[in-house]
């Protein structure tokens, strides 16, 4: 008995004096860094955020159908794959085609952004409000499709987001990616906007089936979609040190030294 008391003791000591030596996870913008910049030139190029991108598809097309989570990260990464491009051009502040470890810092900012006053809740309130022209706590379909074309509406949304992400030098250099992005809310392949297309964009917001978005709704949308990027955010700090060492995460095909997992 006092032996196995013993053991129980010092493996708790060893635990605990292993997790207090244990260096802290770097902010997720160096790991990105780390792990994309598969040619170590310390830029990354959109080649390189494919490539990887395509490497974690083969990550989850084993995945099974009662797999939740499988399912959850699946939907995610198409919706990674689908914004890649966009938030890319938005992050290359100067233009060359690839992204330093500075500019990919601001997705570090955009991580602490999520946490309790962090700013990102607050601007979602004041962007809300913004094209809530009519005031009444409800976004319809006529405010968004307004608000996607409005000048007036695109220049106060941008630069409540310029004050938070500066990525530019100037709010107006933003004005396009804002206009972009309440586009697609709604917006077609093409981008196009018209009633009906923005009905179908907002309805995974749209919990009530009512027809409007409510400030409770966006909440809601905001809890899920921030709580799941921090899960994941983590799992990156966590894993991306080692993915990098094994050939900036090049997991199973041609890659040399790499190893593939099925899930």
């Amino acid at each position: 008995m006092l032996l196995s008391v013993f053991l129980i003791a010092v493996t708790v000591t060893e635990t605990t004096a292993q997790q207090r030596n244990q260096p802290p996870l770097q902010p997720i913008g160096d790991v990105l860094h780390l792990v994309l910049d598969k040619d170590k030139n310390q830029k990354v190029t959109m080649i390189e955020v494919n490539s990887q991108l395509a490497m974690l598809e083969s990550l989850f097309q084993n995945a099974s159908p009662e797999d939740e989570q499988g399912g959850e990260y699946k939907l995610l990464l198409q919706g990674v794959k689908a914004s890649a491009p966009t938030i890319f051009t938005l992050l290359d502040s100067n233009n060359d085609n690839g992204l330093t470890k500075v500019e990919l810092q601001y997705v570090t900012k955009f991580e602490k952004s999520l946490s309790k006053g962090g700013g990102m809740r607050e601007l979602l309130r004041d962007v809300y409000a913004i094209l809530d022209t009519n005031g009444d706590e409800l976004l319809s379909v006529d405010e968004l499709l307004d608000g996607s074309t409005n000048d007036e509406i695109i220049t106060k949304v941008t630069e409540k987001v310029h004050t938070l992400f500066p990525v530019r030098k100037s709010s107006k250099e933003l004005e396009e990616f804002v206009k972009g992005t309440i586009s697609s809310i709604g917006g077609g392949e093409d981008g196009a906007m018209d009633k009906e297309s923005i009905s179908k964009g907002i309805a995974w917001i749209d919990d009530d089936n009512d027809g409007y978005v409510s400030r409770k709704e966006v909440g809601k949308a905001y809890n899920v979609a921030g709580k799941k990027f921090l899960e994941i955010s983590k799992t990156i700090k966590q894993m991306g040190p080692m993915l990098a060492m094994f050939g900036g995460g090049d997991m199973g095909g041609g890659g040399g030294g790499g190893f593939k997992m099925d899930l």
